[in-house]
C-alpha cells in the first residue's frame, strides 16, 4: 500500500476543522468553549456528545468515543486510516496519489475511476427514463401500485432502461469512456462477431447497488415483461468495482442508524430493505442473493452489537436464516431472528398488516437464537414419533451444550421436556454427557466469540484511584519522551490492566519509530478502537504544567505500592498452598518474603 508522507497526514490534520467536519453529521450547538451534541455513535435524547474546537478533538461522556478529525471518519465511515486521510485530503484540498482499500486488494484509484463514473452516469440516465420519459411510464405505474412514492424511487435511484441493444452504449461512447472499461464493468457486453458492444441490461427496472461511500458500483435490472424463460433478476457480473463477498445494499445510508441504535437487521434481498424502510426500519442491510460472507460480518461488527436477521417464510428462507445465524454467531455477534408467518416475504408482510405491523410484531420481537434454533429443528418432525423426539432433543442440546447461560440452559430444557414428554432429570443427564464431550473440544480451541485474554481479577474490580493514576500516568507518558525512556530503562511497566499494558507495549513502538511525541498520530496508527478510546480519553485530560513532576511522582507511588499489595496477595496465596501441600520450607521463605514486601510498603 503507498504509503502517506507524515508530513502530508499532519497537513490533512491541522487544515481540517473538526467543528465543521462532525457539524456534518451532528447538529452542533456551542456552550462556553465547546461544542455539543447528540452522539452519532451511540443513542442518546440528552447531548453528552463535546467537540473542542481548541484541541481539535471530540468526547462523549455518554460511551466514551474519542478521537480527532481522523479517527472520527474512521469510526463514522467504517475506513481504514489511509481512506480516511484521502477523504479528508479531499475536503482541504490537498493531493494524496494513496491506495484505497485492503493491501491485498489495494489499486490505484484513477484506474477504476471511468468505472465509477460510468455507473453514475447509467444511473442518472436510467432514472431519467424511468421518471421523466414516455418509456418510463409503464415502470413507473408498476412500482406506485408495489407502493413506491417519488421520494422512495429518488432516494434509492431506481431507474428504467429501455428494451434497445445499444441505448446506454451508444450514450457512453458519446462521452468517450473506453468499451473494453465498460465492459470490464459489466455494463456493456462484446458482440460475438467482435465489431461492437450492446447493452447488458434491456427493459428492465433498475436498481443502483452501491458500495460503503454510496458511489454505484453495479445494478440489478428486474423484468417488467417478457418471456418467462428470462431471468426476472440480473445482476451485474463480478467487476473490479462489484463484489458481492463486499457489497451490502444500503450501508451506506443505514450505517449511522445502526450505529446509533446498535442493532442492524440483515434481510436476504434488496428489496426486502426498501420495504422495510418504507415501513419506518431505517437501520437495515442486504446480502445479494444468499451470499453472506465473512466479510461482510466484519464490517456489520464494527458498527453493530446485535444482528436481527429476517428472511422470507418459505423452506429456503429457513435454510438462509439457519445459515445467516450460524455465520453471525461463530463471529460473536449477539444474534436474533425475526420470523414471519407463512411463506411471506418483508413486502407481503408490509402490504398485508402495515409497517406498524410489520415493526412490532416481527421486527421489535425477534426470537433468541435458541429459541429460533429449536423453531427450526422442530420444523422437519413429527414429535408424535420416538426417532424424531430423540433427534430433535439431539439438536437442541448440541446448540445448547456451545452456547448459552446456566439460566438459559434451564429455561431450555425445562422447554424441550414440555414438548417431548421427556422428564427434565433425563434431558439434563443427556445435556451433561455432551456437554462433557464439548468441553474436551474447548480445551483445544476456544469457544465463537472467546478471546484469548488471560483473565485479569484485577481488571474488572472498580479501583478508582489505581484507574485515575494508570490515566494520569498514561497522559504524561503521551507527552513526554523523556518519561517513556526512564521508564523503560528501569524496565518498568507500572499499569495494571491489560489494555493499559498493551497500550504502553504499542507505545514503545511508536517512538521507536517516530522518537517523539504525537498522541494524534499514535491514536491514528492503533486498530484497536478501545485502546485508541482509552489513549484519546487520556490525552484529552485537563492538567497544570507546573504540577506535572509532582503529578508524575504521585502516579507512580501509587502504581508501585498497589502492585506491591497485589505481589503480597499472591505469594499469601501460594503460601497457603505450600501449608496444604506440608512443604514448610517454602511456606516459611514466603513468608519473610511477605513481611520484607510489607517492610517496603511502609517506607514508600
Amino acid at each position: 500500500m503507498t504509503k502517506i508522507p507524515e508530513e502530508t497526514i499532519e497537513a490533512v490534520r491541522s487544515k481540517t476543522d473538526i467543528v465543521d467536519l462532525i457539524g456534518e453529521y451532528v447538529q452542533l450547538t456551542k456552550r462556553g468553549k465547546n461544542w455539543f451534541g447528540l452522539c452519532p455513535f451511540h443513542g442518546e435524547s440528552t447531548p453528552s456528545f463535546s467537540v473542542s474546537e481548541d484541541k481539535q478533538l471530540f468526547h462523549c461522556f455518554g460511551c466514551g468515543a474519542s478521537g480527532n478529525a481522523i479517527t472520527f471518519v474512521m469510526d463514522i465511515e467504517n475506513s481504514p486510516f489511509t481512506e480516511a486521510v484521502v477523504k479528508l485530503a479531499g475536503r482541504t484540498g490537498i493531493e494524496i496519489d494513496a491506495v484505497i482499500g485492503d493491501e491485498t486488494e489495494a489499486q490505484p484509484r484513477h484506474e477504476f475511476k471511468s468505472m465509477i463514473e460510468a455507473h453514475a452516469l447509467a444511473a442518472n440516465f436510467y432514472s431519467h427514463l424511468l421518471l421523466n420519459t414516455v418509456e418510463g411510464e409503464e415502470a413507473l405505474q408498476y412500482l406506485e401500485k408495489r407502493g413506491f412514492t417519488r421520494d422512495s424511487i429518488e432516494k434509492y435511484g431506481i431507474g428504467w432502461s429501455l428494451n434497445d441493444w445499444e441505448a446506454l452504449t451508444s450514450l457512453l461512447k458519446r462521452k468517450n469512456f473506453d468499451m473494453k472499461d465498460m465492459e470490464r464493468a459489466g455494463l456493456s457486453i462484446m458482440k460475438d462477431d467482435g465489431t461492437g458492444y450492446f447493452d447488458r441490461f434491456r427493459g428492465r427496472i433498475m436498481f443502483p447497488l452501491r458500495d460503503d461511500n454510496g458511489n454505484v458500483v453495479g445494478f440489478s435490472g428486474r423484468i417488467l415483461s417478457g418471456s418467462k424463460q428470462e431471468a426476472k433478476y440480473l445482476n451485474s457480473p463480478e467487476t473490479p468495482i462489484f463484489e458481492k463477498s463486499h457489497i451490502l445494499y444500503n450501508f451506506h445510508n443505514a450505517r449511522l442508524n445502526v450505529r446509533k441504535s446498535g442493532k442492524v437487521i440483515l434481510f436476504e434481498g434488496f428489496m426486502d430493505t426498501i420495504s422495510a424502510d418504507r415501513a419506518g426500519v431505517t437501520n437495515s442491510v442486504a446480502v445479494m442473493g444468499t451470499a453472506l460472507s465473512d466479510k461482510h460480518l466484519l464490517k456489520l461488527k464494527r458498527i453493530a452489537k446485535e444482528i436481527i436477521i429476517c428472511c422470507d417464510g418459505d423452506d429456503a428462507g429457513w435454510e438462509a436464516a439457519k445459515r445467516f445465524a450460524d455465520m453471525a454467531m461463530k463471529k460473536g455477534m449477539d444474534v436474533q431472528v425475526a420470523l414471519l408467518p407463512g411463506k411471506m416475504d418483508p413486502d407481503d408482510y408490509i402490504t398485508q398488516f402495515g409497517g406498524e405491523a410489520f415493526r412490532e410484531k416481527v421486527i421489535d420481537n425477534p426470537h433468541s437464537f435458541m429459541s429460533f434454533i429449536m423453531a427450526y429443528a422442530k420444523r422437519s418432525k413429527n414429535l408424535s414419533y420416538e426417532n424424531d423426539v430423540l433427534q430433535y432433543i439431539h439438536e437442541v442440546l448440541e446448540e445448547l451444550a456451545l452456547r448459552t447461560s446456566p439460566v438459559e440452559r434451564d429455561l431450555y430444557i425445562r422447554q424441550l421436556s414440555t414438548e417431548t414428554a421427556v422428564s427434565v432429570e433425563a434431558i439434563q443427564q443427556q445435556f451433561i454427557k455432551m456437554a462433557g464431550h464439548q468441553a474436551k473440544k474447548a480445551k483445544a480451541e476456544p469457544l465463537p466469540g472467546e478471546t484469548m485474554r488471560v483473565h485479569n481479577p484485577v481488571r474488572e474490580e472498580k479501583k478508582t484511584g489505581t484507574e485515575r493514576a494508570e490515566r494520569l500516568l498514561l497522559y504524561h507518558l503521551l507527552n513526554d519522551g523523556a518519561l517513556f525512556d526512564r521508564l523503560q530503562k528501569d524496565k518498568q511497566n507500572l499499569f495494571i490492566r491489560d489494555d493499559y499494558t498493551a497500550i504502553f507495549v504499542r507505545l514503545a513502538g511508536f517512538y521507536e519509530q517516530y522518537g517523539t511525541p504525537d498522541f494524534h498520530r499514535f491514536a491514528e496508527s492503533m486498530e484497536d478502537r478501545e485502546l485508541r478510546k482509552i489513549v484519546l480519553e487520556a490525552a484529552m485530560v485537563e492538567r497544570d504544567p507546573e504540577q506535572a513532576q509532582a503529578e508524575i511522582n504521585d502516579c507512580i507511588h501509587h502504581l508501585e505500592k498497589y502492585q506491591i499489595k497485589l505481589t503480597i496477595q499472591a505469594k499469601m496465596h501460594e503460601s497457603r498452598e505450600a501449608e496444604k501441600m506440608k512443604d514448610h520450607t517454602r511456606a516459611l521463605e514466603l513468608a519473610r518474603e511477605i513481611i520484607q514486601l510489607r517492610k517496603t510498603l511502609t517506607t514508600l
